[in-house]
């Protein structure tokens, strides 16, 4: 057993020593941690900047393709010269194949970028995700210049090396790097914040870009963005303090290619011993795998829903459509940045006085007073404090704590989703649109409750893991949900009822409430029947 530091309030001429060392550390993970949400805004921006010129691009490339090989428009076009279905269909193909190109090799990093942080440490593998953009924008920016054809085809080509550094191991890394820095109790509202910031960056990105695009030309968002990604690589080189990486899981990255692919086992069930000895199969980090993946189903596809529903019902424009989704992630933004991470420390504390007043019941056994330590050797970790002060992030304790509010809220945020978006069926005013975006991210922070919850069914060496395999399942939702639900707000518009597809979102937002009710954290004082095992060969080889 151990001694909470925290909980170490009468000793003696130890104590004022303690409480230094611990408002010390306190405030350089605060630093540390604002440091790495600034630079996920700035890594955000820059991701995003690109996202709107590049169509606009690739239409234009089409055009001067199409007209390289035709001396004019065809008979009877309208509009400017590159109104045509030929180039229109064109450049439809060259958007979705860059989607699906850039969809695949972004699976391909999260298991690259995994492999390299568990291998050289998580800031070395923040460095490499973002290292490698800069590189592409290089080779895109060579690409817009030269046009036609060729420029399309260098612009495609360019996508592969997504696979050494793109946004989906970018965020991986930095999701790491956060879980690092901070206490046990602190990850899951960091996690919230950490997306929050994200989206303020994506959010001024998708404004600055047709800015700066209008303003200087075609090619001048690709040229700031390399400019972006090569300050935020100095940003990550000088501003975040290095890692080391943990030598458990750089010998379990170095096994095999077997490890390479160790985010798929995360939600495999596991085996646990419980506190009688009895052996259980527990299936918490499957079922909460299968809630994350319906809720991400149920909600990614909400900002484009708003902005076609709009569109097709009440004849927004490009300018209306901006405005909606600006402030969906403006407000989103701000509630996973400010109220989320209390939101999650006040139900944390509830469930805590709940729990409390239980056993004061006589009709629980248990007694609340906690156990006290007996042996000398009880005390080690308080006496090593006199001789070395704490690195930097500091040593965290008491890894194995469960707040089960974390997993109550990614539950119940999908019933408030679903209610939300239920109710955007009797919307019938264009003004209506507005106060719909404004409450839908009122539900959010699933996805950062979720992977707070997961971090704590898993082991210290296997965080990486488990917040990858949390990021392939929102990505394959994601991917999922544009095909899915764009296929059923087709079919209800066919038949002028569009706002159908509200319910069907809903309903799938239900489903996973009701998926996730069934996960479970393993019984209290219980321990994975793999841990026991190594920890009696460790013993045994002692």
């Amino acid at each position: 057993m151990t001694v909470n530091r925290d909980t170490a309030t009468n000793g003696d001429e130890t104590t004022p020593l303690l409480r230094t060392v611990s408002s010390k550390s306190q405030k350089k993970s605060k630093l540390v941690l604002y440091r790495a949400l600034l630079c996920g805004f700035l890594i955000s921006l820059s991701f995003s900047v690109t996202q709107v010129p590049l169509i606009y691009v690739f239409r234009v490339m089409t055009c001067e393709a199409y007209y390289d090989k035709h001396s004019g428009p065809p008979k009877g076009y309208v509009g400017d010269r590159c109104s045509v279905r030929e180039i229109e269909a064109g450049t439809s193909k060259a958007v979705a194949l860059l989607s699906a190109s850039t969809t695949a090799f972004g699976v391909i990093n999260l298991f690259v970028a995994g492999w390299s942080i568990k291998r050289f440490g998580v800031k070395t593998g923040l460095l490499i995700q973002v290292f490698w953009p800069a590189v592409r924008l290089a080779v895109q920016n060579i690409g817009v210049a030269t046009g036609g054809e060729k420029g399309i085809l260098i612009v495609q080509c360019s996508q592969i090396i997504t696979i050494v550094g793109g946004p989906a191991g970018y965020f991986l890394a930095l999701n790491t790097y956060i879980t690092e820095i901070v206490n046990h109790e602190e990850r899951t509202g960091a996690l919230g914040r950490l997306q929050g910031t994200t989206m303020f960056g994506t959010a001024i990105a998708y404004l600055a870009g047709g800015l700066i695009s209008d303003a200087f030309g075609i090619i001048a968002p690709f040229r700031v963005t390399l400019v972006l990604f090569l300050s935020s690589c100095l940003y990550v080189v000088f501003f975040l303090p290095w890692l080391p990486p943990s030598e458990a899981v750089a010998n379990k990255a170095s096994k095999g290619i077997t490890r390479f692919f160790g985010p798929l086992k995360t939600f495999a069930p596991q085996k646990w011993v419980l506190p009688d000895g009895r052996i259980q199969t527990q299936y918490g980090a499957l079922l909460l795998g299968a809630g994350v993946f319906l809720g991400v189903l149920a909600t990614g596809y909400i900002p484009v829903l708003l902005q076609m529903y709009s569109t097709d019902e009440f004849g927004f424009g490009t300018t209306e459509n901006g405005y909606l989704i600006s402030m969906y992630c403006l407000i989103r933004g701000l509630f996973l940045t400010i109220a989320f991470p209390r939101i999650i420390k006040a139900g944390r504390k509830w469930i805590k006085s709940s729990k409390a007043i239980s056993q004061k019941d006589p009709n629980f056994p248990d007694s609340a007073i906690p156990e006290l330590p007996t042996d000398i050797s009880d005390f080690a970790d308080v006496d090593a404090l006199d001789e070395e002060e704490p690195r930097e992030p500091p040593k965290r304790e008491d890894d194995r704590e469960t707040f089960e509010f974390d997993l109550v809220y990614s539950q119940y945020s999908l019933v408030v989703d679903g209610i939300i978006t239920g109710a955007a069926t009797f919307i019938n005013n264009g003004w209506q649109i507005y106060v719909l975006a404004a409450l839908l991210p009122m539900a959010s922070g699933t996805g950062s409750a979720s992977k707070g919850t997961i971090l704590q069914m898993c082991s210290p060496n296997e965080r990486t893991d488990a917040l990858s395999g949390i990021t392939l399942l929102e990505m394959i939702a994601r991917l999922s949900t544009t095909t899915v639900f764009g296929l059923v707000f087709a079919a209800f518009a066919t038949i002028g009822k569009s706002y159908l597809v509200f319910i069907c979102n809903a309903g799938v937002a239900i489903l996973g409430f009701l998926v996730l009710l069934l996960s479970r954290f393993p019984p209290k004082g219980s321990h994975r029947q793999m841990e026991a095992v190594t920890e009696e060969d460790a013993t045994e080889a002692q």
